[in-house]
């Protein structure tokens, strides 16, 4: 089968399109032949190598796939043959893709409970592809984590990427006020296609002085910060008394100093989130099938372009979510 694999971790270099050997399905597992496979940033970071988690090589990387079941190792798995099904990436506590051969390939096996039915009256499967990784750690730091509320105000930094994008997204249907940051106009204004979303310009002011303002001098009830150390000692002074900020990464580095004075004069609450649980895929899927929710994709790859579309993601110049779809 054809596949994005690499030998060994590295850069971009290291991705290779070539033939692998075709994945069978063990016992409770099923093989998926692939329509479409979104990308993550867990993508290029698996490549680059991530310390703590082991990699069998050559590794096949993705997690966020559509697909159709071709066959199952038993009867676990029968009654899904031939059925169109989201793959939860969700795998003995780490990703499809991360710790196992991903959907960067034309078939990719995965536990049969890990399959979500989806309607064969579809008509953008595509949508779901783009939901697991990004979209539901969106939902589950928003709604199980920060619990938000209608009429609150959420800042939502770094809101270009595919996460950000996503929390813009459901905070908007959520009823929230939403404030979303990005160092790039050009991505504010597509942001701002989005809904009744107010921008701001970190390449040219200071987001929290900003947030400041525009809520009156109050702050924000909740900020939604994955950036980490450049960014976590403006987002607590960005967020009001009582307030909370939610994180699930730290883009520019985990260790942050911070002046903790503002935690117990504000009674603030710092929250953290580690990806997403099948309820939080369940939910969103409801809501793409009602046409209440249009995951935001910015491209669509052949597999055999599958360098380019890694580049798009890495090196940030996609808007939304980048897809690959298998021929």
């Amino acid at each position: 089968m054809w596949s994005a694999v690499f030998d060994h971790h590295g850069g971009p270099e290291v991705l290779e399109y070539r033939q692998m050997p075709r994945p069978h399905p063990g016992p409770s597992e099923i093989l998926v032949r692939v329509s479409y496979c979104a990308l993550n940033a867990l993508d290029y970071f698996v490549r680059r190598g991530v310390p703590g988690i082991e990699v069998n090589l050559p590794h096949i990387s993705g997690g966020d796939v559509v697909g159709r079941v071709e066959q199952s190792g038993d009867e676990l798995g029968q009654k899904l043959v031939g059925r169109l099904v989201l793959l939860d990436p969700l795998v003995d506590g780490q990703a499809l893709g991360e710790s196992r051969p991903g959907g960067l390939a034309e078939y990719v096996v995965a536990p049969a409970a890990n399959a979500m039915a989806l309607d064969e009256a579809t008509e953008h499967p595509e949508y779901f592809a783009a939901l697991p990784i990004a979209y539901g750690t969106a939902h589950r730091m928003l709604h199980t984590r920060a619990r938000l509320r209608p009429g609150e105000t959420v800042v939502v930094l770094g809101a270009a990427g595919g996460v950000g994008v996503a929390c813009v997204q459901l905070a908007l249907l959520a009823g929230a006020r939403v404030i979303a940051t990005s160092s790039s106009a050009a991505k504010l204004a597509r942001i701002a296609e989005l809904g009744p979303v107010e921008t701001v310009d970190t390449s040219v002011e200071d987001f929290s002085a900003r947030v400041w303002t525009l809520t009156g001098r109050a702050g924000a009830d909740l900020v939604v910060d994955y950036i980490g150390r450049e960014t976590l000692a403006r987002s607590i002074r960005a967020t009001k008394h009582g307030g909370r900020i939610v994180v699930c990464g730290a883009s520019s580095g985990a260790e942050a100093v911070v002046d903790l004075r503002y935690f117990w004069v504000r009674e603030l609450d710092l929250l953290g989130t580690d990806g997403w649980r099948r309820s939080d895929l369940e939910s969103l899927c409801q809501l793409v099938a009602s046409g209440d929710l249009v995951p935001v994709i910015d491209s669509i790859f052949p597999l055999s372009q599958v360098a380019d579309a890694m580049a798009a993601v890495e090196e940030r110049s996609a808007f939304g979510k980048v897809l690959v779809r298998v021929e």
